[in-house]
């Protein structure tokens, strides 16, 4: 006869030893999640003399914002230079972040079979093959950015002939036109952030003039204003202030796409 005190230990046993073919089923999907978030960022980026007050971005810092992008999921990182860029720096400067390839169940039964448990893993090592490829292609293509768009036309700016001004109205009227681009509503989150303390001084004689150009933000748009001083221009808009650069990077550190 069975002893009853050694009867609970046997059902954990028997529980715990079970490996059932739902287990194994679950096993072979048991692979890196992929997200799957496709997100714009449009950077407005002040390198004009009179914007003193606001650190100046760097080349770290703007790899941090193209993370977001890649820690989300896909999509494109767009800059334009708030200031006089010479003619050749005065469109927008873009990089595309490609997406990673999702992993499927191409399984059909609930009991697979060893021979349907292989053409699943074989799935699953091509899909890392190809994702290791693209995670590749996009550090290349990032650091190639970095290295020569962000350093040479941002970090390094120089006003066009020496005249330091601000004009917001030029960079403004980039970001609509890129906002109107097709394809922009397929975009999960567009974040049109701007690092300016939005003072606009279009002339050499340093007036501060009016911003006549109104931003025409989509309804999957937000905007993002780091420093900007007056914001009765975006009356009616939902904003998120920072008061520095500090407070905007703390908060993209634990950004996700919901």
């Amino acid at each position: 006869m069975l002893n009853k005190k050694f009867l609970p230990i046997l059902i954990l046993l028997s529980i715990f030893s079970c490996d059932t073919p739902k287990a194994k089923h679950n096993s072979l999907l048991d692979v890196e999640e992929i997200p799957e978030c496709k997100i714009m960022i449009i950077l407005g980026d002040d390198r004009s003399g009179s914007s003193e007050s606001i650190q100046k971005l760097n080349k770290e810092d703007y790899k941090t914002i193209v993370d977001v992008i890649n820690q989300n999921g896909s999509g494109y990182f767009t800059s334009t230079i708030i200031g006089n860029p010479a003619p050749n720096s005065k469109e927008i400067f873009r990089l595309k972040v490609s997406a990673l390839k999702p992993y499927k169940n191409i399984l059909t039964s609930e009991h697979p079979t060893l021979s349907e448990q292989a053409k699943q893993k074989k799935h699953n090592d091509k899909v890392k093959a190809k994702n290791e490829k693209i995670k590749k292609k996009n550090e290349s293509k990032l650091n190639s950015f970095l290295s020569k768009t962000v350093q040479n036309s941002i970090v390094n700016y120089k006003p066009y002939k020496g005249k330091d001004i601000t004009n917001i109205d030029l960079a403004f009227g980039h970001i609509n036109k890129l906002l109107k681009e097709p394809n922009v509503d397929d975009y999960d989150k567009i974040m049109v952030v701007l690092f300016t303390d939005g003072v606009n001084e279009p002339r050499r004689s340093g007036k501060i003039e009016k911003i006549k150009t109104t931003l025409a933000l989509p309804d999957n748009a937000e905007l993002f204003l780091i420093g900007w001083k007056d914001t009765s221009i975006f009356e009616g808009l939902e904003l998120n202030e920072f008061e520095g650069k500090e407070g905007f990077f703390s908060y993209i550190e634990d950004f996700e796409c919901l």
